[in-house]
C-alpha cells in the first residue's frame, strides 16, 4: 500500500516536472503558470493593443511549439488576433505551423497578442494564450491577457472628426475615403501587425482619400488619420488579390 502511494506521489511530481518544458517570459521577465497580466499598450495610437511575448524551451531538446487562444472575455466589435511567425485573424485558435525552439533558447519569430479596439468602444477584452510543444498538447503553458482600454472625457478641445468606411472594400486596385477634418492631416496605412506601409499628407481639410493598393499583399490593413500629429480615427479594409 505504501509503495503504491509512493508511486502515485512519484508520478503525479515526474507529470508536473515534465510539464516545465516551456515558459513566457519579455525583457527578462518570467511569467507564472496562468498568470494574469494587463495590456493597456496603445502601441501606435490608432486603438489596437499588443502584449509582445517570448516561449523560451527550458529543456535540453529542440521542440516545435504552437500557439493557441482561448477567449474569456470578449467585446462586440473588438478584433483580436494573435501572431506567431505569421499573424492570424479572429477565426483562427491555433497556429497552423509549429515554430522550432533551440534547448534553452526562446523564439526569433514573432509572437505577439493584439485587440484592435474600434473608436467608440471601451473595456476589457481578456484571452487566454497556450504554448506546447506539437508532439504534447497535453502539457503546455498559458497566460491571461487582460487587454483593457479606458473610456476617456471630451474636452473642449476635442477634434471633429470624420473618416468614413473604405470602398470598395475588398479593394483590388484602389481604396478610398471620405474625410473632413481640422488641423493638419496626414494618413497613414498600416498591415495587421502594425508596419507602415504608406503615407499620404492632405492639403484639403475635407475630400475624397484614395490609395493604390496594387503593390500591397492581400490581407487586412488599416488607415488611420493624424491631425496635427495625432491618430484620431482608423478603419480598416482588406486587399484581395
Amino acid at each position: 500500500m505504501k509503495k503504491s502511494i509512493f508511486t502515485l506521489i512519484l508520478l503525479t511530481l515526474m507529470g508536473y516536472v515534465s510539464a516545465q518544458t516551456l515558459q513566457f517570459e519579455w525583457e527578462g521577465t518570467v511569467f507564472d503558470e496562468g498568470e494574469t497580466i494587463e495590456c493597456t499598450n496603445d502601441e501606435f495610437g490608432f486603438g489596437e493593443y499588443i502584449q509582445h511575448m517570448q516561449v523560451r524551451n527550458i529543456t535540453s531538446e529542440p521542440m516545435k511549439v504552437l500557439v493557441e487562444k482561448e477567449i474569456i472575455q470578449d467585446l462586440d466589435g473588438v478584433m483580436n488576433s494573435f501572431c506567431w511567425g505569421m499573424c492570424f485573424g479572429p477565426d483562427i485558435f491555433v497556429s497552423p505551423d509549429a515554430i522550432d525552439i533551440p534547448a534553452g533558447e526562446v523564439n526569433t519569430d514573432e509572437l505577439s497578442f493584439h485587440a484592435l479596439y474600434p473608436e467608440d468602444v471601451y473595456g476589457d477584452v481578456i484571452i487566454k494564450y497556450y504554448a506546447y510543444e506539437e508532439r504534447n498538447p497535453d502539457q503546455r503553458i498559458s497566460i491571461i491577457v487582460r487587454f483593457r482600454k479606458s473610456g476617456v472625457g471630451v474636452t473642449e478641445n476635442a477634434y471633429t472628426m470624420t473618416l468614413g468606411q473604405a470602398y470598395p472594400n475588398p479593394a483590388t486596385n484602389t481604396v478610398s475615403f471620405n474625410y473632413s477634418f481640422g488641423g493638419n492631416l496626414c494618413a497613414v496605412v498600416y498591415n495587421l501587425v502594425g508596419q507602415e506601409v504608406m503615407r499620404q499628407e492632405l492639403n484639403a481639410n475635407d475630400g475624397q482619400l484614395s490609395f493604390s493598393v496594387a503593390d500591397l499583399q492581400g490581407g487586412i490593413y488599416f488607415c488611420t488619420m493624424l491631425v496635427d500629429g495625432r491618430a484620431v480615427s482608423t478603419q480598416k479594409f482588406v486587399v484581395k488579390k
